[in-house]
């Protein structure tokens, strides 16, 4: 069989160059992503970066920014299906993406067990991976906690992609008004959100150097432009009038802005002196000052002697549920069961099995590449109730429970009382304020 010589190679692709109706967009990682890919919270090693999550992300935007001009939940559907489509019709907005450059998944952790701990009893030690292993790096409380000392080790640790980069094209249809009803959410999304999982808590934030901004001045331009108006609270999540910055400090390397912002929100859960009373012994803190703890341990009927009631804390409250569900409760000393904090059931009696936090804690990414740490709350209505489950049962909780109440800023040593409400995001953004945080308005 002969074999063909001088074979020209094939030409390059042409490239995209912007119309009346396509936008082009170089978007980069400045934190690590997690998930992204078709199973939830796993990295796709072939196709990290999904136009169809992109799709979901924008669409989420567009219902925080645009979609808040809408009084109902029935004229924000209509309005965004004849958009973004649905079931009956096809989206007007094509969403493509190509030139991906990313490095390959990787742990952010590895576990192993070390015999020699506990006097030879031994221990499960997680070893953090850069960049979540820093001298005293909050950035592990973002992620999975490390497993009881005495548990068989099942599920690895997440993995990650540390670094990517990739052009995005926006090709509409029709007479859409770009300006007004689709840039908002490209704008939002590339400062607000990012990509992957944990977005809210700065997990896969990006920088895109045609929406970012130069400095706060500059973001206060935008906001104004893409949010002129102010609109009532809605049944959605929207975008607030304004953020949280700490203005005070030189922009910095993103990773150590993100760092230093969920320190403040670990402080503000966990810190010694703030969320936990200082324990007797250095490594080891003592209990918490907030009321679950005892709120689980007075329904679940199981206390240790070790551990008696802290009068002073009410028994009867989950502040902190606010900042998203479901929570996690692992007592180390066994005192009471595992249990898991889930949002009510919702109109029509289904259980619910998550509550997205309204919270969003990141780096926000300027021009320069350089970053500022951001606290911004998105609207919502309040949580009205919680259910805590004991494997799928659920726990009964005296009809006294709350979530909010003025009590829980009121006792000895409450880390709620910046909040006259009792609420732990009032809580944490008046903890922000006394931090230097300042507020940006549009």
């Amino acid at each position: 069989m002969s074999i063909r010589k001088n074979i020209p190679q094939c030409p390059k692709a042409p490239g995209i160059v912007e119309s009346e109706n396509v936008r082009v967009y170089a978007i980069e990682l400045v934190t690590p992503m997690f998930g992204g890919g078709v199973s939830s919270g796993v990295n796709d090693p072939c196709l990290p970066i999904r136009p169809t999550s992109i799709r979901g992300q924008l669409q989420f935007w567009w219902r925080a920014t645009v979609g808040a001009q809408y009084a109902t939940t029935q004229d924000l559907r209509a309005a965004q299906s004849a958009i973004w489509g649905d079931t009956t019709m096809s989206s007007r907005i094509q969403v493509h993406i190509d030139s991906v450059k990313h490095s390959t998944p990787a742990p952010c952790a590895f576990i192993e067990w070390d015999q020699r701990a506990r006097g030879g009893q031994g221990l499960w030690r997680t070893h953090w991976q850069d960049p979540f292993n820093g001298h005293d790096s909050a950035l592990p409380y973002l992620l999975l906690p490390p497993p009881n000392r005495d548990a068989t080790v099942t599920t690895p640790p997440a993995s990650c992609i540390r670094e990517a980069s990739f052009r995005l094209t926006l090709k509409w249809q029709g007479d859409i008004d770009f300006v007004k009803q689709i840039e908002p959410a490209i704008w939002a999304w590339a400062n607000f959100g990012g990509l992957g999982s944990r977005t809210r808590r700065g997990c896969g934030s990006i920088l895109c150097k045609a929406l970012a901004p130069k400095n706060l001045d500059d973001l206060k331009v935008a906001w104004q432009r893409f949010m002129p108006e102010s609109f009532p609270l809605r049944d959605w999540p929207t975008l607030a009038d304004k953020v949280l910055q700490r203005t005070n400090e030189n922009p910095g390397d993103p990773i150590l802005v993100w760092n230093y912002v969920i320190g403040k929100f670990r402080h503000f859960r966990q810190g010694l002196g703030f969320g936990r009373n200082q324990g007797q012994q250095p490594d080891r803190p003592g209990r918490s000052r907030y009321p679950e703890p005892e709120t689980i341990r007075q329904v679940m009927n199981q206390r240790l002697n070790k551990h008696p009631r802290q009068k002073e804390i009410p028994d009867d409250a989950f502040p902190r549920a606010e900042f998203g569900l479901p929570i996690v409760f692992l007592f180390q000393s066994g005192d009471p069961d595992d249990t898991v904090l889930y949002p009510d059931n919702d109109s029509a009696g289904k259980k619910r099995e998550r509550m997205a936090s309204p919270l969003i804690l990141k780096p926000l990414a300027l021009q320069s590449g350089k970053a500022i740490p951001l606290v911004l709350h998105l609207r919502t209505h309040p949580l009205t109730g919680v259910d805590l489950r004991l494997g799928d049962r659920s726990v009964p909780l005296p009809t006294t429970t709350t979530i909010r109440d003025p009590k829980l800023a009121r006792y000895p040593n409450a880390p709620l009382a910046g909040s006259s409400t009792g609420s732990a995001i009032e809580a944490f953004l008046a903890f922000a304020r006394s931090e230097g945080f300042t507020e940006v308005n549009r």
